[in-house]
């Protein structure tokens, strides 16, 4: 018998979400964003039938995040076939003909390219005007991404073991995940390792096996960060509890995290601190469990944790507890802002009015069509301060970049 859904009033036009049942397996990443803030993760994880007809609410991406993702999935795709292929270095000969028949890393960097374009498309917060950016900007990049991924290359060194039947000639991801089975000594890209009794796992970038000795790379496109050392240390942890991948339990001897010009060394945990490890998240997922389970799952708005979430539109906490209550002085810079549309005050802009129908700014928008009407309730993201010597209130500038949300109760 199926449990009844759950659902959560947004109070946004075409935004009831149902939220999803806890995963069977947790990773670093869920875990991490459950602690943060278990509505942000449920209203992300969420399916919003009104809206669209896929899982998890629109993302917003950036041109910086899209970047990144573009080189990471092009190393994806190298390692993969490299490691395929049995290669000692990407500077073998054997590695020069495996990426000539992936085709050439500027294809491969293009393919990567268009897998993160795609979904772009079917995106209903993207504005017609929003993808094109999107699109010119990443295209842009394309050789800065090659430069990027050569370097990223040149600096990896492989274990050479017996070549595998596998995709190295391919530049498209398998459809399936590939059956998990004992991992022989060679270099392994792209392994998803997985702890049965904790309930979790993950993906490691690069893993090579040589004997007893076991190094697990993870790639970086960001900046360093204490939290890239917390997701090795977990992935040596899932390493060592992996009774498929690595039956004989063979401990990991090296983590690494790989950034473009330099790796950092993590220490690998004693069993002692491997065993308090494994306690901890324990505890961490069945408490996440319980938080991405829950009918009412907590809000714990702040500052930092609200500025980089995409639904901060539908939290109620973060309107009433963190949102400015009132416009910012300076000019040029960027603020959310909550009210009701008043009259119009000429071409293409709106007095923004508060509970009592006080005017709190003016509104200025570039298109005929905000996206509002006089009289709607609105939650604005992203609008830019401006000031204008002939108008005395301030001005919140919606630009291509801004986002409008229309409260269902308008009207």
């Amino acid at each position: 018998m199926t449990s009844p859904s759950r659902t959560f009033d947004s109070g946004i036009s075409r935004s009831r979400a149902v939220l999803a049942e806890p995963p069977p397996y947790w990773s670093y990443s869920a875990l991490r964003e459950v602690a943060a803030c278990p509505l942000r993760y449920c209203l992300e994880h969420a399916s919003y039938p009104d809206l669209w007809s896929h899982q998890g609410y629109p993302a917003l991406p950036s041109p910086a995040s899209l970047f990144g993702n573009v080189v990471h999935g092009a190393l994806e795709v190298i390692l993969k076939a490299l490691s395929e292929a049995a290669v000692a270095s990407p500077s073998d000969e054997e590695a020069t003909h495996v990426l000539m028949r992936l085709g050439g890393l500027r294809a491969v960097i293009e393919s990567e390219t268009s897998r993160q374009l795609e979904p772009l498309e079917e995106n209903p917060r993207l504005s017609d005007e929003r993808k094109r950016r999107l699109r010119r900007q990443l295209r842009e990049q394309t050789q800065n991404a090659r430069s990027q991924v050569q370097t990223y290359l040149s600096r990896t060194q492989f274990v050479a073991g017996p070549p595998r039947a596998g995709r190295a000639g391919s530049r498209h991801r398998p459809s399936a995940e590939p059956e998990r089975q004992e991992l022989a000594d060679g270099s392994h890209a792209e392994v998803r390792l997985v702890a049965e009794d904790l309930r979790l796992h993950g993906r490691v970038d690069l893993l090579m096996i040589h004997g007893a000795q076991v190094d697990i790379v993870d790639f970086k496109t960001g900046a360093e960060s204490p939290s890239h050392a917390d997701q090795l240390r977990l992935y040596a942890l899932l390493w060592s509890a992996d009774e498929k991948s690595n039956p004989r339990q063979t401990p990991a001897t090296r983590l690494a995290a790989a950034y473009r010009d330099h790796d950092v060394d993590i220490d690998v945990p004693d069993p002692a601190e491997m065993a308090r490890l494994s306690a901890t998240v324990a505890a961490e997922i069945s408490i996440a469990s319980r938080e991405a389970g829950s009918d009412s799952p907590a809000a714990r708005p702040t500052a930092e944790t609200c500025a980089t979430c995409s639904v901060r539109q539908m939290c109620h906490c973060y309107w009433a507890s963190v949102a400015p209550p009132e416009p910012p002085v300076q000019d040029d810079c960027w603020f959310d802002f909550e009210g009701a549309v008043g009259e119009e005050n000429g071409q293409r802009s709106w007095w923004l009015l508060d509970a009592a129908g006080t005017r709190q700014l003016l509104l200025r928008s570039a298109s005929n069509d905000p996206g509002f009407a006089v009289g709607d309730a609105v939650r604005l993201l992203g609008l830019r301060r401006e000031s204008d010597p002939d108008v005395a209130f301030p001005i919140g500038a919606i630009t291509a970049a801004s986002e409008v949300f229309v409260l269902e109760a308008s009207g």
